[in-house]
């Protein structure tokens, strides 16, 4: 059993709004608590307003079926009739990439994801990266080039893009002692980070880090978990504050009851 604790910081960066958010919902009945993030796509209005409903409903479902990957594919139909029914635009309508952890009553920590949201696990100044982005800066290293400059910006993949890539990870925490600290992030807020080596970059050839057992030491996610958040969205707008985009990071420390 755990308890958890979360606590999100967000900065808008250089944007007119603000198109990320995040969600959480427990399950009386199942039990499963759900944690979201959503980094629409664009600097529109009807982004930023959509995204809001968005993420609480995909919290929601992820809570009730405690399977993140099941919830994107359940509620992407929904999202799109809802985009049409309010009339966004043909050209740009609103979309996002997504992150979804669900955290089980028997420990097991689960996470999908449909774009470039990413999960941190950090635990003893370590942290592993456990995603893998769905853009073609992805692409470019399975095929074992190094990524174009703008390649990130590209996504392969989003909440709303019905065939689009759905990955999922699952960690069981078991019982070992000591909380975990899970991260997620927009790109906002990690990429800087990442950049400046604060943060486990991805593997070369597109693969995910955790499943090698390599850690990298992460300071930048030591301390109480407020002060982290703050820092992370700080330090990462602060490093391109004419540029930046918004920036969204959501720490959540899983303690262990047992």
């Amino acid at each position: 059993m755990f308890t958890t604790h979360q606590t999100a910081s967000q900065h808008i960066g250089s944007r007119t709004h603000q198109a990320d958010t995040t969600a959480y919902d427990e399950n009386s009945v199942t039990g499963h608590r759900a944690w979201v993030l959503l980094d629409g796509i664009g600097d529109r209005l009807h982004t930023a307003i959509w995204v809001r409903a968005a993420a609480l409903g995909l919290a929601q479902t992820a809570a009730h079926l405690g399977d993140p990957g099941a919830a994107i594919r359940q509620i992407r139909p929904a999202l799109r009739a809802t985009r049409a029914t309010i009339g966004h635009p043909g050209d740009w309508p609103a979309d996002a990439a997504a992150i979804v952890a669900v955290l089980t009553p028997a420990g097991r920590l689960h996470a999908a994801w449909a774009g470039d949201c990413r999960a941190y696990l950090a635990e003893q100044g370590r942290a592993h990266l456990l995603t893998i982005d769905h853009n073609e800066a992805t692409t470019q290293r399975r095929e074992g080039r190094a990524p174009e400059a703008d390649a990130h910006d590209y996504l392969t993949s989003s909440l709303c893009f019905p065939t689009g890539r759905i990955d999922t990870v699952t960690v069981d925490l078991g019982p070992g002692p000591g909380p975990r600290r899970l991260l997620l992030a927009s790109d906002g807020a990690y990429l800087p980070h990442e950049n400046a080596g604060t943060l486990p970059p991805p593997s070369p050839d597109g693969t995910p880090r955790h499943r090698d057992g390599r850690a990298v030491p992460t300071p930048v996610l030591d301390g109480a978990p407020d002060a982290v958040a703050q820092r992370l969205t700080d330090l990462a707008v602060s490093a391109d504050p004419a540029g930046a985009d918004n920036a969204t990071a959501l720490v959540i420390d899983l303690h262990p009851t047992r």
